[in-house]
């Protein structure tokens, strides 16, 4: 069974395992979930193919990159050593049908165009690559010497040197491709593109699912949904933000017009087809959503990132307080507008867990963000 070495960002540690191991259960990929943890980012997996570890790469945003592993040493001596003992591993990438480059990566260290060019030379001049081209930008077989230094001591000491062949990037691009200053409609509370792909990695989001968001805001979580190939809905009671009207939330940009909308967002990313709208409504009504005949709920996925109070007012359908000071109407209009009450934080919650347990198919997942304080950063 063939070995690989990931290596991990280094944000957002304490999703390092769940993500890996729901991208691993997305694909039906097993591996042991005990050799992952959030206080290392560089890990050795033994996975069944080659084709496990592009399907992972696929998905996952908190890995940067992957190899096949050939081997490893503490110093360029033994590592040199190992690898002329296994060059037979190279014979069928000596084709002329093929290209090679060999690179550096070092971690926790930066180094020189110089010493990268001598680790370079000294492992090509024995690689029996000789009937293949180089090819130093688009490379079939890109060789990779990764040097992993110890950040924790003062002189940089190297800890290990990992060599064998790139696979492939992880999909930390999406971040930037669905950055914030370039989207048409954003909000305050708009969520972070990284942490919106996560969550929809979390909730196995693949084509042919149907996803709600019950807070859906500016779309900042069914984005990432419709791009991994959902159905996207959702509900929104502030009027203004479902129909994308009012003031931009951007400094300086005035009104918002028909080019600062939900379909603009989607349709800056190609998405535009997995977009079903949204409904102006009270997400706390979960009547709204008729069952299937059988009773099982309608939705794969429910995504959430309520408006716990600290940065939005959580709000729903009610009957405000009355003040003596207010003067009420003789008669009921005919158009009738709902006054909205509080919605306290643990009613709120409590009601996603409602929604979920009525309105999930069997299987189906919830992710929600919920605020949480340390106990030394209360003060």
């Amino acid at each position: 069974m063939p070995k690989f070495l990931f290596v991990f960002s280094q944000v957002h540690a304490d999703f390092r395992g769940p993500e890996f191991k729901a991208v691993c259960d997305l694909f039906n990929i097993s591996f042991d979930e005990k050799l992952i943890n959030k206080n290392e980012y560089i890990y050795e997996f033994y996975f069944k193919s080659l084709c496990d570890v592009e399907k992972i790469l696929s998905r996952t945003m908190l890995v940067k990159y992957a190899i096949e592993l050939f081997t490893n040493a503490k110093n360029y001596d033994d590592l040199h050593k190992k690898i002329k003992k296994n060059l037979e591993i190279f014979e069928k990438y000596n084709n002329k049908d093929q290209t090679f480059s060999i690179r550096v990566r070092p971690i926790g260290k930066k180094r020189d165009q110089s010493y990268i060019n001598s680790i370079v030379n000294s492992i090509g001049d024995y690689l029996p690559l000789e009937n293949c081209k180089i090819d130093l930008v688009n490379a079939i077989n890109c060789f990779t010497v990764i040097e992993y230094y110890n950040t924790n001591v003062k002189d940089d000491q190297l800890n290990m040197i990992y060599f064998g062949r790139f696979v492939n990037f992880g999909q930390g691009q999406l971040k930037t491709k669905y950055n914030l200053k370039d989207r048409p409609y954003i909000g305050n509370t708009t969520m972070d593109p990284e942490l919106s792909f996560i969550q929809a990695n979390l909730v196995l989001a693949q084509k042919g699912f149907l996803a709600i968001d019950p807070f859906v805001g500016t779309g900042g979580l069914i984005l990432p949904l419709a791009e991994f190939g959902c159905s996207v809905t959702g509900t929104e009671i502030n009027y203004q933000i479902a129909r994308s009207i009012g003031k931009s939330s951007r400094v300086g940009e005035g009104i918002l017009t028909e080019k600062n909308t939900h379909r603009a967002n989607f349709e800056q990313y190609g998405t535009f087809g997995k977009f079903l709208y949204h409904c102006h409504a009270d997400a706390s009504h979960h009547n709204l959503w008729r069952l299937q005949k059988n009773g099982d709920g309608i939705f794969d996925i429910i995504v959430a990132d309520p408006p716990y109070g600290l940065r939005e007012k959580g709000r729903k359908i009610g009957k405000k307080d009355r003040k003596e000071h207010w003067t009420l109407p003789g008669q009921v209009h005919m158009e009738h507008f709902p006054e909205k009450t509080k919605y306290d934080i643990k009613t709120m919650y409590l009601d996603i867990l409602n929604m979920a347990a009525r309105n999930l198919v069997v299987k189906g997942r919830l992710a929600f963000w919920f605020p949480v304080f340390p106990a030394d950063r209360v003060g």
